[in-house]
């Protein structure tokens, strides 16, 4: 499971790259391409890009990767909600100067599984595919809306709070809850110097026709301390989660 969980963020990082290289006036990205933006060696971008050919989310052809015939397809079941959840994040980028993103729970982390950036987040963690720690966290606090203390307290299975967050972070389960339990309170999560000292984090729920929760739409912006439109951001996000819900029906 480490193994996979570990190659997982890489793996969807990659894809994001070559989908956004075939749009490069010097052709698709290739293997030495894809490890220099990356940031990763020759031979582990080449193993991750054999599986995912393999796998039907990536084609090759000659020295260039394109999207795959499973992406393709997968890409067409998202129908309105891939087009919208897209634009919706591009509009809170544009509005907000924000990373956006739309996230899903992993275990006891916070995949990220769409992204938008803004100019100054031109950095491999603020990507597609990363996976970012639950209890600290806009998105993970979303994501917990309505667990209760054994669920969140089996889900973290023992996590001792230290060695990630930055100074606000909650320490404790019980912290944690009393956080989740305010903003679940007024729909919205609110998170400052949580995740990283000085950003500031808003995350709302996205909940399918039954009202299960399935996802999050978070923003991230910096030099939180200054920012004088957090009420706006804040319906902004419980806006944007309210607009994709129709669209899981």
């Amino acid at each position: 499971m480490d193994v996979v969980m570990g190659a997982l963020p890489r793996g969807l990082a990659l894809v994001e790259r070559v989908v956004r290289g075939e749009l490069d006036p010097r052709g698709g990205p290739g293997v030495v391409r894809l490890a220099e933006e990356g940031g990763l060696d020759k031979g582990q971008t080449s193993r991750l890009l054999r599986d995912l050919v393999d796998s039907g989310v990536l084609a090759r052809g000659g020295h260039e990767f394109r999207a795959g015939a499973e992406l393709l397809t997968v890409a067409g079941e998202g129908g309105p909600w891939g087009v919208r959840s897209r634009a919706l994040l591009r509009e809170l980028v544009v509005r907000f100067g924000a990373c956006a993103y739309v996230d899903v729970l992993c275990g006891a982390m916070v995949l990220s599984v769409r992204a938008e950036l803004a100019a100054w987040a031109e950095f491999s963690w603020a990507r597609a595919g990363r996976l970012t720690p639950v209890w600290c966290t806009g998105a993970g606090r979303a994501l917990l809306f309505g667990h209760s203390r054994e669920e969140v307290a089996e889900l973290l299975g023992g996590e001792d709070f230290i060695g990630a967050g930055g100074p606000y972070a909650p320490r404790s389960v019980d912290d944690l809850l009393a956080r989740v339990t305010a903003d679940a309170a007024r729909g919205v999560a609110v998170c400052e110097s949580e995740y990283d000292e000085d950003v500031l984090e808003v995350a709302a729920p996205v909940r399918d026709p039954r009202g299960v929760i399935v996802a999050a739409v978070s923003v991230v912006v910096p030099h939180a301390a200054v920012r004088d439109d957090r009420d706006e951001l804040v319906a902004a996000i419980g806006g944007a989660a309210a607009q994709l819900a129709p669209l899981l029906g």
